[in-house]
C-alpha cells in the first residue's frame, strides 16, 4: 500500500486532542523538506557524505512497514548500503494495509519487530505513552539536525523523539494522461476549481471520462474532499475541523460537500459513472489512466499522491515523466510508443486562491522497539539521507530529510514534487488519520456522499458524521 490509509490502533482522546492541535497546521519554510536550494545544487554525493559512520555489526535486524510490491523493492534497494557498511541481514516484512493492526497484535503480544514504520503521527504517540518505543534523541544525536522543527515535532511526545519520518507524501496531486488531454484540445492544466469542471466538461464532450475516481474502502475519496476542504476552508478551519471543534454539520463542511458534487454529481465525469467508480479499487484506479502495455488509457485524470508514479513506471517503462515523450516525440496513448504522465496541483476555486499553497500530505515514521546495537544503527541509518536518496532517485517517494537533495530526483516532475511540498505555505496532516477509532466510519460516509450526492443525503451524512467524531474524540 502507499502512505495512504490504514485501520489504525485505538488511541486516547487527549493524545489525539494534543497530536491534532500540535500538528495539524504546520508552516513549511524552505529547508524543512526537501532540502535547501543549496543542497540541490550540491547534488546526491553531498547527501551520502554526510552521513556518520555505521561500523560492522553483523547480526540481524526484524523492520515492518506498510510497503509492498514495487515500494518493497524501492525499500529495499534502499536497505542495500546499510547492510553492506554493517554486515547485518535486514528481515523486512511489508504488511500492507494491516500495518497499525498488526503491529499492535505483535506489541500486545511482546513479539514486535525491533525497528517498525508507521503511517501515522498518532500510532507513535500512542507507543510512546505506553513506554512501548525508544527515545531517540541519544540514538541519534546530531543526525535529529537532519529534520525541521515541523518533522521533529510530529515524531514527538511530550516533547521527547521518538520517531525519524523516512517517507513523505504530497497528496496535493491529480495526474493527468498527456496524450488525453491534447486529444480533447486542452493545452495547459486547471489552475482552479472551476477550470478543472470546464476541462472535465470539455474531456466528456471529447468522448473521454475525465476521471477514474479511486474509492477503494473509501480512504481515497476522504483525500479527495479533505483537498477540497482544505482549499475552501484554509488550514486554520482544516485543523479545528481535525479535532472536532468545528462540527461536522457546519456550513464550511456543507460548502465543501457542495463542491464536490460538481463532480461526482455529473457520473458522466466519471469512469464507469457512478456505480463504476464505487467499485474502483486501488491501484486499479490508476491503471485506467496509465495502463500497461496492450490497452489504452480509459480516463484522462486520477487524483492520488505521490505515490502513484510507482504504479504508472511499474505498468511500463515506456512512460516518460512530463509532456513530451521518449525522443522528444509527442506523447502517445499507446503505451508501447511514447506514453507521459504529468501532475498539477490540486486546484483552489477561484474565490480561495490565497488557500492554494496549502498542502495535505502523510508520512512513515521509524520507530525503535527493541534497541539492540543493529536496530539502534538502522534507525540512525534511516535519519541519514543516503537510503532516502535512493528510493527517491527510483521514484514514487518524497523525502523530508533536509539533506535529500531535490537533485536526487530522477525527473523535472518528481522534483516538481518535492519543491511544491518545499515551498508549501502550510501542511496539513491528513485529517481521517487523526480520527482515530471512526476513521473507518468516516470513510464509509464518504463512500455514501459518492453514491449519492443530493443536498439531502449530504445534511444526513454530516449529522452521522458529527455524531461519530463526538463518541470516538469524546467533545
Amino acid at each position: 500500500m502507499r502512505n495512504e490509509r490504514r485501520l489504525g490502533m485505538p488511541r486516547g482522546v487527549a493524545t489525539r486532542i494534543e497530536l491534532v492541535a500540535a500538528i495539524a497546521v504546520i508552516l513549511l519554510g524552505a529547508g524543512v523538506l526537501g532540502g535547501t536550494a543549496a543542497a540541490a545544487r550540491r547534488g546526491p554525493s553531498s547527501a551520502t557524505a554526510a552521513r556518520s559512520v555505521l561500523g560492522h555489526l553483523g547480526g540481524s535486524v526484524s523492520i515492518w512497514a506498510e510497503w509492498t510490491s514495487t515500494e518493497q523493492a524501492s525499500f529495499e534497494a534502499a536497505l542495500k548500503p546499510f547492510e553492506k557498511q554493517t554486515g547485518t541481514t535486514v528481515n523486512y516484512t511489508g504488511k500492507g494495509s494491516n500495518m497499525d493492526t498488526a503491529l499492535a497484535a505483535a506489541v500486545a503480544g511482546g513479539a514486535p519487530p525491533d525497528v517498525a514504520l508507521v503511517p501515522d503521527p498518532g500510532t507513535l504517540r500512542t507507543l510512546a505513552r505506553e513506554g512501548k518505543i525508544q527515545k531517540l534523541a541519544p540514538v541519534l544525536g546530531s543526525l535529529v539536525n537532519n529534520y525541521g522543527p515541523a518533522w521533529r515535532q510530529l515524531g514527538s511526545f511530550n516533547k521527547q523523539l521518538y520517531g525519524v519520518w523516512f517517507k513523505a507524501a504530497n497528496k496535493n496531486t491529480i495526474w493527468y494522461n498527456p496524450a488525453e488531454f491534447a486529444a480533447a484540445g486542452i493545452k495547459t492544466p486547471p489552475a482552479t476549481w472551476q477550470q478543472l469542471m470546464g476541462d472535465a466538461a470539455t474531456l466528456h464532450a471529447a468522448g473521454i471520462p475525465a476521471f477514474s475516481l479511486c474509492t477503494d474502502v473509501g480512504w481515497p475519496v476522504a483525500d479527495f474532499w479533505q483537498n477540497i476542504y482544505l482549499k475552501t476552508a484554509g488550514p486554520a478551519a482544516y485543523s479545528l475541523l481535525a479535532s472536532h471543534h468545528i462540527k461536522w454539520t457546519s456550513p464550511s463542511v456543507t460548502h465543501a460537500f457542495s463542491v464536490f458534487a460538481q463532480l461526482v454529481g455529473h457520473p458522466e465525469y466519471l469512469l464507469g459513472g457512478t456505480q463504476g467508480a464505487l467499485a474502483s479499487t486501488y491501484p486499479e484506479c490508476v491503471d485506467k489512466v496509465f495502463p500497461k502495455a496492450g490497452t489504452l488509457p480509459q480516463a484522462a485524470m486520477v487524483f492520488e499522491g505521490d505515490f502513484v508514479v510507482s504504479e504508472i513506471t511499474a505498468n511500463s517503462k515506456n512512460y516518460r515523466a512530463g509532456n513530451v515523450g521518449k525522443g522528444g516525440k509527442a506523447c502517445t496513448a499507446d503505451v508501447s510508443k511514447t506514453p507521459c504522465y504529468n501532475f498539477f496541483g490540486f486546484p483552489a476555486p477561484a474565490a480561495n486562491q490565497n488557500n492554494s499553497g496549502a498542502i495535505q500530505g502523510a508520512g512513515d515514521v521509524g520507530m525503535l522497539l527493541n534497541p539492540t546495537p543493529q536496530a539502534k544503527a538502522l534507525i540512525r541509518y534511516l535519519a541519514q539521507p543516503g537510503g532516502a536518496a535512493i528510493w527517491a532517485h527510483r521514484g514514487g517517494f518524497t523525502s523530508p530529510n533536509k539533506l535529500v537533495p531535490l537533485s536526487a530526483y530522477p525527473d523535472p516532475v518528481t522534483r516538481e514534487d518535492a519543491r511544491e511540498l518545499v515551498s508549501a505555505k502550510s501542511f496539513v496532516f491528513s485529517l481521517d488519520d487523526l480520527q482515530g477509532t471512526w476513521e473507518p466510519k468516516m470513510w464509509a460516509d464518504m463512500l455514501n456522499f459518492v453514491r449519492n450526492p443530493s443536498p439531502a443525503n449530504v445534511k444526513t451524512i454530516q449529522k452521522t458524521m458529527d455524531a461519530q467524531a463526538t463518541a470516538s474524540l469524546g467533545h
